[in-house]
């Protein structure tokens, strides 16, 4: 049965999605009120009242998950769901580890592809990357 996955990270690149997840689609994107995307080493979303987060919606299989837990997890994010605007739920990956940053060089790469591939406004990506 077919699950929703939120991504807000590099997992937003098409490319890269298609690399981990063969046959995972693009199920659209949401603006999540309340959140703000932080860079780190990677990137993080945390509950900020007076931000918005571009997420990208995939819909994925439970194997999908599985393979995602094992890049994502289990030290270092927690698999939880995530409420949607306007309804429904999606699967997302929260920090449970800090890990300093910056990022790569080649980590901003694959978000800014991702910003691209799903049609988000740069603006929210250009700000976590100018804090961290």
């Amino acid at each position: 049965m077919p699950e929703l996955y939120a991504a807000y990270g590099s997992n937003l690149s098409h490319a890269q999605m298609q690399a981990r997840c063969p046959g995972a689609t693009v199920a659209g994107a949401v603006l999540l009120p309340g959140w703000r995307l932080v860079l780190r080493r990677f990137a993080l979303i945390e509950p900020d009242p007076a931000a918005t987060c571009p997420v990208g919606l995939w819909q994925v299989t439970p194997g999908h998950l599985v393979v995602l837990d094992g890049y994502e997890g289990p030290h270092t994010y927690e698999r939880t769901r995530l409420a949607l605007p306007g309804g429904g739920e999606a699967w997302v990956y929260r920090e449970i580890r800090y890990r300093p940053g910056p990022p790569s060089a080649g980590y901003v790469a694959r978000l800014r592809q991702g910003y691209q591939d799903f049609g988000f406004d740069p603006a929210p990506l250009e700000a976590a990357l100018l804090a961290a």
